[in-house]
Parts: structure tokens; C-alpha cells; sequence
């Protein structure tokens, strides 16, 4: 995501914060600096387009090169005057994680069409990007307890995400795919749509005069396709599927710093 846009989410989120409406509360941040995350690969495949030697249908796979995941959080946590929330505090902001992959896609086995290889074990025919931004909106309770306070909230994503997706295909793969025969360039552009979202964390913090340290668990899990060309490219390779899906899992462990108001 550009600068611009992160800066003008930022500025939105700040805005929306009530913080002058009410007397008393605090404004938390929270950077992921530890966690993990599902391998992105989509692992071995049949191409049923391709044969091999004995008959059967070819085969190939998707591998993970390269990852990177970075996430944080905005919050303003108050009791809002409300007495019937028993001593707790309303925990309100936004949370936001960024993701990128590469993947190397290969044949793994002789492919044959006509009587003739065209393809064999460890040759590259494309490699497959992704990036991605999503944004919710936190909602939970936070009951303090002496110095300490102990909470926790889901996400909502209600604040909008964007995310693309590319194959760079070799000449032998842009060719095998059927892209070239079709007056296609090598690049294969797909589109994304999310399907599903889920998520949900667990906050501590400790109190140290007007600030506080923070510690956050969280743990997301999303699921997206995209549309595929089933008459070439990766929709042609994988015997016509018409959409491309992808399940995710997540989890974050992050640190921040509050400031008590």
C-alpha cells in the first residue's frame, strides 16, 4: 500500500476516535513481532492437459520462495461513562496487517502431448506474486485490575482491503499454457475477492505510571479465490477450474505502549 494511503487511514481512524468527548482514557499501539503463518503454496498438482510416459496425467507443482507479514494496531479504550459495564472499558480502533509471497511454480514430471516432451522434472514455467492489505475495525472490553488490565475483542472487516495477484510465465510455460497460441503476454493478472474473515485477540497490559506495556495474542483466518481463464494460463493447466482458492491462517504476538489520559 502507498504511504499516502496508510498516513490517510491513519488520520480517518484518529478522527473517528472520541477521545475529547469523554473524560477519562487511553490510547494504545501495537506493532507484530513474532507469530506465524499457513504456507501460501499451493503444493503438488495434476495437469490433466499433459500426460506422462505411462499414460497418467502430468504432473507440477507451486512452492513457496519468499514471505513477508507485518501488522498493528490502533486503539482508544474507555468506559465512555457507562456504569453498567462493571468497573470494564470499551476497547475501540483499527487493526491492520500487510502480506506479500512468491512461489516458484515447476513441472515434476515428464510431460508429453502429441507423442512428443515438452516438459520434464525441475523446469520453471512460472513464478506466482501476492500482496495484500486488509483493515478492521477492533471491538472488545478491558477490565483493569490493579496496575494490570486483562482483555480481549474480535475484528471486524468493515474498514476495506485490497490484494493482487500475478503469474510471470516463462516463454515454455506461457507456451504450455496456452497464453501464447492465444496472443497473450506472459503476464497473467488475477483478481482476489475475499470470501471469509475471522479474528480474534487477547490483550494484556501493565500500567507504569501514565503509560502502559502492552502485550497482544491474535489470530486471524481468511479465505479468498480468484477467477481463472479456464481456455488458458493456470485455469487452462488445471483442467479448467474456473477459480483459484486460497485459505489462510495467522497468528500475532505483538508489544506496544499506551498512554493513560
Amino acid at each position: 500500500m502507498k504511504k499516502s494511503v496508510k498516513l490517510l487511514t491513519l488520520f480517518i481512524v484518529i478522527s473517528m476516535l472520541p477521545i475529547a468527548a469523554y473524560s477519562d482514557g487511553r490510547v494504545r499501539f501495537n506493532y507484530r513481532v513474532a507469530g506465524s503463518t499457513s504456507n501460501p503454496e499451493l503444493g503438488a498438482k495434476t495437469v490433466s492437459s499433459y500426460t506422462q510416459l505411462d499414460g497418467s496425467s502430468a504432473t507440477g507443482q507451486d512452492k513457496l520462495d519468499s514471505s513477508s507479514f507485518s501488522s498493528f494496531s490502533l486503539h482508544y479504550v474507555s468506559d465512555y461513562g457507562l456504569g453498567f459495564l462493571g468497573g470494564g472499558e470499551i476497547l475501540l480502533g483499527m487493526y491492520q496487517f500487510d502480506t506479500s509471497y512468491k512461489t516458484n511454480i515447476t513441472c515434476t514430471s515428464v510431460w508429453i502431448t502429441s507423442g512428443t516432451a515438452v516438459c520434464a522434472d525441475g523446469i520453471a514455467l512460472a513464478t506466482r506474486t501476492a500482496s495484500g492489505t486488509s483493515r478492521s475495525l477492533d471491538l472488545g472490553y478491558v477490565y483493569p485490575i490493579g496496575d494490570m488490565s486483562v482483555g480481549g475483542g474480535i475484528a471486524l472487516p468493515v474498514l476495506g482491503s485490497s490484494g493482487e495477484t500475478a503469474v510471470e510465465w516463462t516463454a515454455l510455460g506461457n507456451a504450455l499454457s496456452l497464453r501464447a497460441v492465444n496472443g497473450l503476454g506472459t503476464t497473467e493478472t488475477l483478481s482476489p475477492e475475499g470470501k471469509s474473515f475471522s479474528s480474534y485477540v487477547l490483550i494484556f497490559g501493565y500500567s507504569i505510571d501514565v503509560y502502559e506495556a502492552l502485550l497482544n495474542y491474535r489470530s486471524v483466518s481468511t479465505s479468498t479465490s480468484a477467477p481463472l481463464t479456464t481456455t488458458s494460463g493456470v485455469g487452462a493447466l488445471l483442467g479448467g477450474e474456473s477459480e483459484l482458492k486460497s485459505d489462510s491462517t495467522f497468528t500475532s504476538i505483538s508489544i506496544g505502549v499506551g498512554y493513560r489520559f
